[in-house]
C-alpha cells in the first residue's frame, strides 16, 4: 500500500512537471506582445494606500462617460466593498462600467458579489481562468496587473490592489509600502490599450481605446509584457548603468542572467541597492533570495530589510535619470509567466524626489549583513533549501 502512494505520488509530481514544461514552451512560441510607442504624460506618485483610494475612488464616482477597471486581487472586505459599491452606483447611473479581475487573485469575488453587480450594470469577467490544455501551467501564469482608466482622461497604475491589508489594517504586516501613479495625457489611451486587450481575451468583445489627449509634459513609455520580454528589459536597465542602481522589490529571486548583470555593474563601479521586505507574506520567497544577496552583498552592494510593515514596492532607478514603476516584481514569475505592466519615466526632478523617498525607507531599513545571517532561523535555513526547487514558480 505504502509503495502504491509513493508511486502514486511519484506520478503526480511528473505529470504536473510535464504539463509546467508542455505549457512554457507553447507559450513562448505563442506571446501576446504590445508594443506601445513612446508617449508623454503627467503624473502623480502614491505611496499611501488611504490617501490613493480616496482619490481614486472619488474620481471613479464623478465619471461621466466611462469606468475600465483591471485588478489582480480584490479582497473580501469593507474596503473592497466600497469599492464595488463606487462601482455599481456608477452603473445605476448609466456610466458603462466593465471590471476584470485575475481568476485566483479576485476568487473572493462569489457568486451572489458578481451577481449584485450585474444587477447593477457592471459588466464583469474573470481574466486567465485555468484550463485546459497545461492545466497546471496555466494555474501559475496570472495577469498581475492594476489598472483602472476614468472616462478616457485620468489612469491608474502600479502595485496597490484592492483591500485593507494596503492601507496598512492588518495585525500581520502592519503598513503597506507600494508605489501607484495616477496619470493623466497621452499615456492614459496606451494604458488603455492594455486593458481593453486583457478585456478582449476575457470577454471576447473588441473596444476601442480612449483617443489620446494632448496635455502631456513628461516623456514616458507603457510596457506591458506577458512573460516573455521583460528579462530583457531589465537586463537593458541593468547594463546601461553608469553610477547607480536602485532597486525596490517584494521578492527577490533573479535569473543567472540578471545576478551576472548586477555582478558585472558592481565590477564597473556601480552602487548597487537593494531592498526588500523583513516580513514575508510568502514562506519560500525570502529564503529563496538569499543566496543571491549574500553574493551580491559579497561584492559590495548594499541590501536592507524593511520592517516598517510590508515592502511591497517595485521600483528600479538607474543613475537618477530613469526609474521604473509599475507591477512586475524582481522575479521568476513576473519574469516568465505573469502579465505585467510598468511605467518608465525619465523626469529627473521626479526621480530625484522618489530616490530621496527610497533612501528614507532605508535608512530605517535593517542592514542584510553577517550579523543578520548568522541569526536565521532554522526554519529559514532549512526553507532555502526547499527554495531552490521551487525558483520557476517562485
Amino acid at each position: 500500500m505504502l509503495v502504491t502512494i509513493i508511486l502514486f505520488i511519484i506520478l503526480f509530481v511528473l505529470l504536473l512537471f510535464i504539463d509546467f514544461k508542455m505549457g512554457r514552451a507553447e507559450h513562448r512560441k505563442k506571446p501576446r506582445p504590445l508594443p506601445l510607442p513612446e508617449t508623454r504624460g503627467n503624473y502623480k506618485l502614491y505611496k499611501n494606500g488611504s490617501v490613493l483610494y480616496e482619490q481614486m475612488f472619488h474620481e471613479i464616482s464623478e465619471a461621466k462617460k466611462q469606468v475600465d477597471v483591471y485588478f489582480y486581487l480584490i479582497d473580501n472586505d469593507y474596503i473592497s466593498e466600497n469599492f464595488l459599491d463606487v462601482l455599481k452606483n456608477k452603473a445605476r447611473n448609466g456610466v458603462p462600467v466593465r471590471l476584470l479581475v485575475d481568476r485566483l487573485g479576485g476568487y473572493k469575488i462569489n457568486k451572489s458579489a458578481r451577481k449584485k453587480l450585474k444587477d447593477a450594470g457592471v459588466v464583469f469577467y474573470f481574466a486567465e481562468t485555468p484550463g485546459f490544455p497545461f492545466f497546471f501551467y496555466r494555474l501559475n501564469r496570472r495577469n498581475h496587473r492594476k489598472i483602472t482608466v476614468i472616462d478616457g482622461k485620468v489612469g491608474y497604475l502600479g502595485g496597490f490592489n484592492i483591500g485593507k491589508n494596503y492601507i496598512g489594517e492588518s495585525a500581520k504586516f502592519g503598513d503597506w509600502r507600494d508605489y501607484h501613479l495616477r496619470l493623466t495625457g497621452p499615456v492614459v489611451s496606451e494604458i488603455h490599450k492594455v486593458m481593453l486587450d486583457d478585456w478582449y481575451l476575457a470577454s471576447g468583445e473588441k473596444v476601442s481605446p480612449c483617443e489620446p489627449s494632448d496635455d502631456g509634459h513628461h516623456k514616458m513609455n507603457i510596457m506591458a509584457t506577458d512573460g516573455v520580454e521583460l528579462e530583457k528589459e531589465f537586463a537593458k536597465m541593468i547594463d546601461s548603468a553608469q553610477k547607480e542602481i536602485l532597486i525596490g522589490t517584494p521578492y527577490f529571486i533573479p535569473t543567472e542572467k540578471l545576478q551576472t548583470g548586477l555582478k558585472q555593474a558592481i565590477s564597473r563601479g556601480v552602487e548597487l541597492h537593494i531592498m526588500i521586505p523583513m516580513k514575508a507574506d510568502h514562506p519560500f520567497v525570502k529564503p529563496a533570495a538569499i543566496p543571491y544577496l549574500k553574493e551580491l552583498y559579497d561584492l559590495g552592494a548594499s541590501i536592507r530589510l524593511f520592517d516598517a510593515g510590508f515592502y511591497h514596492s517595485k521600483v528600479v532607478m538607474v543613475d537618477g535619470t530613469f526609474a521604473d514603476i509599475g507591477t512586475a516584481n524582481f522575479d521568476r514569475r513576473s519574469f516568465f509567466l505573469n502579465k505585467e505592466v510598468n511605467t518608465y519615466v525619465y523626469d529627473e526632478d521626479f526621480i530625484s524626489d522618489l530616490r530621496a523617498a527610497y533612501f528614507e525607507d532605508a535608512a530605517d531599513a535593517i542592514p542584510f549583513d553577517e550579523h543578520w545571517l548568522k541569526r536565521r532561523s532554522f526554519t529559514t535555513r532549512l526553507n532555502q533549501r526547499i527554495a531552490v526547487l521551487l525558483r520557476p514558480f517562485l
